[in-house]
Protein backbone atom coordinates (compact mmCIF):
# COMPACT_ATOMS: atom_id res chain seq x y z
CA UNK A 1 0.00 0.00 0.00
CA UNK A 2 3.50 2.59 0.91
CA UNK A 3 4.35 1.93 -2.23
CA UNK A 4 1.27 2.81 -4.13
CA UNK A 5 0.89 6.05 -2.67
CA UNK A 6 4.58 6.87 -2.78
CA UNK A 7 4.86 8.65 -6.35
CA UNK A 8 1.69 10.66 -5.43
CA UNK A 9 3.43 12.09 -2.52
CA UNK A 10 6.15 12.52 -3.83
CA UNK A 11 4.55 14.49 -6.52
CA UNK A 12 2.76 16.58 -4.28
CA UNK A 13 5.49 17.41 -1.85
CA UNK A 14 7.69 18.86 -5.32
CA UNK A 15 4.75 20.96 -6.23
CA UNK A 16 3.39 22.54 -2.45
CA UNK A 17 5.08 25.68 -0.92
CA UNK A 18 7.23 24.64 1.78
CA UNK A 19 5.29 26.28 4.81
CA UNK A 20 3.26 29.30 6.27
CA UNK A 21 -0.11 28.19 5.11
CA UNK A 22 -3.49 27.99 7.53
CA UNK A 23 -4.28 24.06 8.32
CA UNK A 24 -7.62 23.67 5.85
CA UNK A 25 -10.94 22.10 6.98
CA UNK A 26 -12.19 18.80 5.52
CA UNK A 27 -15.59 18.01 6.36
CA UNK A 28 -14.55 15.71 8.74
CA UNK A 29 -12.73 17.97 10.78
CA UNK A 30 -9.46 20.02 10.05
CA UNK A 31 -5.98 18.61 8.75
CA UNK A 32 -2.76 19.82 10.52
CA UNK A 33 0.73 18.33 8.72
CA UNK A 34 2.72 19.67 11.85
CA UNK A 35 1.80 16.41 13.34
CA UNK A 36 -0.28 14.53 10.65
CA UNK A 37 -3.43 14.91 12.85
CA UNK A 38 -6.89 16.03 12.13
CA UNK A 39 -8.63 18.04 14.69
CA UNK A 40 -12.11 16.52 15.80
CA UNK A 41 -15.01 18.52 13.98
CA UNK A 42 -16.75 18.82 16.86
CA UNK A 43 -13.48 20.09 18.41
CA UNK A 44 -12.90 22.63 16.45
CA UNK A 45 -15.55 25.82 17.29
CA UNK A 46 -13.81 25.37 21.26
CA UNK A 47 -10.58 24.52 20.20
CA UNK A 48 -10.67 28.07 18.20
CA UNK A 49 -12.42 29.74 20.96
CA UNK A 50 -9.84 28.45 23.34
CA UNK A 51 -6.50 29.74 21.78
CA UNK A 52 -6.31 27.33 19.38
CA UNK A 53 -2.55 25.78 18.71
CA UNK A 54 -1.01 28.73 20.81
CA UNK A 55 -2.63 27.40 24.19
CA UNK A 56 -3.60 23.73 23.66
CA UNK A 57 -0.92 22.89 20.80
CA UNK A 58 -1.57 20.55 17.73
CA UNK A 59 -3.05 17.43 17.76
CA UNK A 60 -1.06 14.36 18.25
CA UNK A 61 -3.93 12.08 17.68
CA UNK A 62 -7.20 11.17 16.29
CA UNK A 63 -10.22 11.66 18.16
CA UNK A 64 -11.23 8.55 20.13
CA UNK A 65 -13.85 6.70 22.24
CA UNK A 66 -13.06 5.85 25.55
CA UNK A 67 -15.11 1.98 25.61
CA UNK A 68 -16.12 1.86 29.26
CA UNK A 69 -17.29 5.91 29.58
CA UNK A 70 -18.67 6.16 26.06
CA UNK A 71 -16.06 9.94 25.68
CA UNK A 72 -14.96 11.34 22.77
CA UNK A 73 -10.83 12.25 23.33
CA UNK A 74 -8.72 13.69 21.84
CA UNK A 75 -5.09 14.61 22.70
CA UNK A 76 -2.89 17.53 21.97
CA UNK A 77 0.12 18.65 22.84
CA UNK A 78 -1.00 20.86 25.60
CA UNK A 79 -4.11 19.62 26.59
CA UNK A 80 -7.02 17.36 26.16
CA UNK A 81 -10.76 17.89 24.77
CA UNK A 82 -13.72 15.51 25.39
CA UNK A 83 -17.30 15.60 24.26
CA UNK A 84 -19.56 13.75 26.94
CA UNK A 85 -23.18 14.50 26.71
CA UNK A 86 -23.13 16.69 23.81
CA UNK A 87 -21.13 19.60 25.59
CA UNK A 88 -17.24 20.11 24.53
CA UNK A 89 -14.99 19.86 27.85
CA UNK A 90 -11.32 20.46 28.32
CA UNK A 91 -9.91 17.94 30.43
CA UNK A 92 -8.33 19.29 33.88
CA UNK A 93 -5.19 17.91 33.28
CA UNK A 94 -3.26 20.28 35.40
CA UNK A 95 -5.15 19.24 38.37
CA UNK A 96 -4.87 15.39 37.65
CA UNK A 97 -1.04 15.88 37.12
CA UNK A 98 -0.37 18.01 40.14
CA UNK A 99 -1.46 15.80 42.95
CA UNK A 100 -3.86 17.91 43.94
CA UNK A 101 -3.31 17.77 47.99
CA UNK A 102 -6.55 20.30 48.66
CA UNK A 103 -5.96 23.93 50.13
CA UNK A 104 -2.33 24.67 51.52
CA UNK A 105 -1.99 28.32 51.60
CA UNK A 106 -5.66 30.03 52.19
CA UNK A 107 -5.60 33.45 51.93
CA UNK A 108 -7.86 35.23 54.91
CA UNK A 109 -10.20 38.15 55.10
CA UNK A 110 -8.12 41.05 55.14
CA UNK A 111 -5.02 39.32 54.88
CA UNK A 112 -2.30 41.13 52.73
CA UNK A 113 -1.31 39.40 49.66
CA UNK A 114 2.47 38.34 49.66
CA UNK A 115 4.13 41.01 47.00
CA UNK A 116 3.95 40.58 43.76
CA UNK A 117 1.25 38.18 43.90
CA UNK A 118 -2.31 37.55 44.37
CA UNK A 119 -4.88 35.04 44.40
CA UNK A 120 -7.59 33.85 42.26
CA UNK A 121 -11.14 32.98 44.54
CA UNK A 122 -11.99 30.32 45.03
CA UNK A 123 -8.95 29.03 44.81
CA UNK A 124 -6.70 29.06 48.05
CA UNK A 125 -3.33 29.35 45.94
CA UNK A 126 -1.34 31.89 44.90
CA UNK A 127 -0.19 33.52 41.33
CA UNK A 128 3.09 35.43 41.86
CA UNK A 129 5.39 37.24 39.28
CA UNK A 130 5.90 36.23 35.99
CA UNK A 131 3.61 33.56 36.07
CA UNK A 132 0.87 36.20 37.03
CA UNK A 133 1.95 38.13 34.31
CA UNK A 134 1.30 35.00 31.85
CA UNK A 135 -1.70 33.87 33.65
CA UNK A 136 -3.85 37.66 33.04
CA UNK A 137 -2.45 38.04 29.53
CA UNK A 138 -3.60 35.09 28.38
CA UNK A 139 -7.06 34.94 29.63
CA UNK A 140 -6.91 33.60 33.37
CA UNK A 141 -9.10 31.45 34.82
CA UNK A 142 -11.31 31.30 31.30
CA UNK A 143 -8.32 29.99 29.65
CA UNK A 144 -5.93 28.20 32.26
CA UNK A 145 -8.61 27.76 35.13
CA UNK A 146 -7.66 28.07 38.30
CA UNK A 147 -4.49 27.25 40.09
CA UNK A 148 -4.37 24.36 41.75
CA UNK A 149 -0.95 24.34 43.13
CA UNK A 150 1.34 27.51 44.50
CA UNK A 151 4.42 27.92 42.02
CA UNK A 152 7.15 25.00 43.27
CA UNK A 153 10.29 23.42 41.86
CA UNK A 154 9.82 19.90 39.94
CA UNK A 155 13.42 18.60 38.40
CA UNK A 156 15.41 21.73 37.62
CA UNK A 157 12.53 23.86 36.73
CA UNK A 158 10.03 26.17 38.89
CA UNK A 159 6.56 25.43 37.51
CA UNK A 160 3.09 26.05 38.69
CA UNK A 161 -0.17 24.16 37.69
CA UNK A 162 -3.80 24.82 36.76
CA UNK A 163 -6.67 23.35 35.96
CA UNK A 164 -5.81 22.97 32.73
CA UNK A 165 -2.32 23.48 31.84
CA UNK A 166 1.00 23.67 33.66
CA UNK A 167 3.65 26.87 33.25
CA UNK A 168 7.15 26.07 32.69
CA UNK A 169 9.71 29.20 33.71
CA UNK A 170 12.49 29.41 31.68
CA UNK A 171 15.16 31.87 32.82
CA UNK A 172 17.50 30.98 29.97
CA UNK A 173 14.83 32.09 27.61
CA UNK A 174 14.79 35.49 25.54
CA UNK A 175 14.85 38.77 27.29
CA UNK A 176 15.94 37.23 30.39
CA UNK A 177 13.14 34.94 30.51
CA UNK A 178 10.04 33.38 29.06
CA UNK A 179 7.09 31.59 30.72
CA UNK A 180 6.01 28.14 28.38
CA UNK A 181 3.09 25.71 28.38
CA UNK A 182 3.99 22.19 29.29
CA UNK A 183 3.10 19.12 27.13
CA UNK A 184 0.58 18.18 29.35
CA UNK A 185 -1.19 16.68 26.65
CA UNK A 186 1.50 14.50 25.46
CA UNK A 187 3.10 13.81 29.06
CA UNK A 188 -0.90 12.45 30.20
CA UNK A 189 -0.91 10.05 27.38
CA UNK A 190 2.11 8.43 28.17
CA UNK A 191 1.26 8.18 31.50
CA UNK A 192 -2.42 6.51 31.26
CA UNK A 193 -0.75 3.72 28.70
CA UNK A 194 -2.84 4.25 25.46
CA UNK A 195 -1.90 2.55 22.17
CA UNK A 196 1.13 4.49 20.56
CA UNK A 197 -0.46 3.83 17.48
CA UNK A 198 -2.75 6.46 18.38
CA UNK A 199 0.53 9.02 18.08
CA UNK A 200 1.38 8.10 14.74
CA UNK A 201 0.95 10.21 12.01
CA UNK A 202 -1.67 10.48 8.84
CA UNK A 203 -1.50 11.39 5.53
CA UNK A 204 -4.91 12.87 4.49
CA UNK A 205 -7.37 11.45 2.26
CA UNK A 206 -6.90 15.08 0.20
CA UNK A 207 -3.35 15.50 -0.65
CA UNK A 208 -3.84 18.96 -1.42
CA UNK A 209 -3.93 19.63 2.36
CA UNK A 210 -0.48 18.26 3.37
CA UNK A 211 2.55 20.13 2.88
CA UNK A 212 6.30 20.17 4.59
CA UNK A 213 7.29 22.15 7.16
CA UNK A 214 10.15 20.48 9.02
CA UNK A 215 13.16 19.16 7.53
CA UNK A 216 14.95 16.18 9.42
CA UNK A 217 18.04 14.97 7.41
CA UNK A 218 20.03 12.09 8.95
CA UNK A 219 23.67 11.16 7.77
CA UNK A 220 25.81 8.22 7.88
CA UNK A 221 28.80 7.22 6.12
CA UNK A 222 30.21 3.71 4.49
CA UNK A 223 33.14 3.45 6.95
CA UNK A 224 34.08 5.04 10.09
CA UNK A 225 37.87 4.16 9.74
CA UNK A 226 39.47 4.46 6.65
CA UNK A 227 43.15 4.78 4.92
CA UNK A 228 44.70 7.76 4.43
CA UNK A 229 43.88 7.57 0.85
CA UNK A 230 40.27 6.33 0.36
CA UNK A 231 37.06 7.18 -0.84
CA UNK A 232 34.29 6.69 1.35
CA UNK A 233 30.52 7.02 0.54
CA UNK A 234 28.01 9.41 2.66
CA UNK A 235 24.64 8.67 2.31
CA UNK A 236 21.98 11.60 3.15
CA UNK A 237 18.29 10.75 3.88
CA UNK A 238 15.91 14.18 4.26
CA UNK A 239 12.20 13.13 6.33
CA UNK A 240 9.79 15.88 6.90
CA UNK A 241 7.85 16.55 9.89
CA UNK A 242 5.87 13.31 9.91
CA UNK A 243 8.93 10.67 9.18
CA UNK A 244 7.95 10.92 5.24
CA UNK A 245 10.50 11.23 2.68
CA UNK A 246 11.01 14.34 1.36
CA UNK A 247 11.87 14.32 -2.84
CA UNK A 248 13.62 16.90 -4.83
CA UNK A 249 15.42 18.00 -1.56
CA UNK A 250 19.18 19.81 -2.44
CA UNK A 251 22.12 18.88 -0.07
CA UNK A 252 25.33 19.97 0.24
CA UNK A 253 28.12 18.52 2.05
CA UNK A 254 31.13 20.15 3.76
CA UNK A 255 34.04 17.94 4.38
CA UNK A 256 36.85 19.50 7.33
CA UNK A 257 39.66 18.13 6.29
CA UNK A 258 43.02 19.05 8.02
CA UNK A 259 44.48 20.91 4.83
CA UNK A 260 41.02 23.12 4.19
CA UNK A 261 37.58 22.35 3.42
CA UNK A 262 35.91 20.63 0.75
CA UNK A 263 32.32 22.13 -0.25
CA UNK A 264 30.39 19.18 -2.30
CA UNK A 265 26.81 19.22 -3.48
CA UNK A 266 24.83 15.93 -3.85
CA UNK A 267 22.27 14.83 -6.36
CA UNK A 268 18.80 15.42 -5.38
CA UNK A 269 16.97 13.61 -2.87
CA UNK A 270 15.26 10.74 -4.56
CA UNK A 271 11.41 9.39 -3.90
CA UNK A 272 12.78 7.72 -0.63
CA UNK A 273 14.30 10.77 0.08
CA UNK A 274 17.75 9.31 -0.05
CA UNK A 275 20.71 10.70 -2.12
CA UNK A 276 24.91 10.15 -1.80
CA UNK A 277 27.96 10.77 -2.98
CA UNK A 278 31.67 9.56 -3.10
CA UNK A 279 33.87 11.41 -1.13
CA UNK A 280 37.76 10.75 -2.26
CA UNK A 281 40.73 12.22 -0.74
CA UNK A 282 44.32 11.48 -0.38
CA UNK A 283 47.16 11.32 2.07
CA UNK A 284 45.12 12.67 4.78
CA UNK A 285 47.03 12.68 7.82
CA UNK A 286 46.98 9.39 10.37
CA UNK A 287 44.57 9.77 13.20
CA UNK A 288 42.69 12.70 11.71
CA UNK A 289 38.95 13.16 12.50
CA UNK A 290 37.15 13.99 9.37
CA UNK A 291 34.00 15.94 10.08
CA UNK A 292 31.03 16.34 7.99
CA UNK A 293 28.27 19.51 8.04
CA UNK A 294 25.41 18.88 5.71
CA UNK A 295 22.71 20.79 4.66
CA UNK A 296 19.40 19.93 3.58
CA UNK A 297 17.45 23.00 1.74
CA UNK A 298 13.85 22.91 -0.04
CA UNK A 299 12.15 25.99 -0.51
CA UNK A 300 12.53 28.14 2.55
CA UNK A 301 13.55 25.26 4.68
CA UNK A 302 16.70 24.53 5.81
CA UNK A 303 18.42 21.96 8.25
CA UNK A 304 21.29 20.41 9.10
CA UNK A 305 23.19 17.33 10.59
CA UNK A 306 26.90 16.28 10.88
CA UNK A 307 28.54 12.65 10.89
CA UNK A 308 31.95 12.37 10.92
CA UNK A 309 34.82 9.71 9.76
CA UNK A 310 38.77 9.06 11.07
CA UNK A 311 41.76 8.48 9.16
CA UNK A 312 43.58 5.41 10.28
CA UNK A 313 46.95 3.77 9.69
Amino acid sequence: MRRRWLPLLVLVLLLLPAAGAAAQEQDDGRYYPETGHTLEARFITYFDAHGGVAMLGYPITESFTLPASGKLLQYFENGRLELASGDVVQTRLGALLAGEQGPTATVEPGEAEPPGCKSVAPSPYHVCHAFLDFYESHGGAAMLGLPVSEFRIEGERIVQYFEYVRLDWYPEGESGGEMRLAPLGRIHFDSVGYDPELLRPNLPEDMSLYRVVELHPQASVSASFTRPTDTVRVFVVVRDQNGNPVAGGSVSLTAHFPAGDRVLILPVTNAQGVTSLDLSFEDQPPGSNIALEIWAVQGALRASTRDSFRIWW
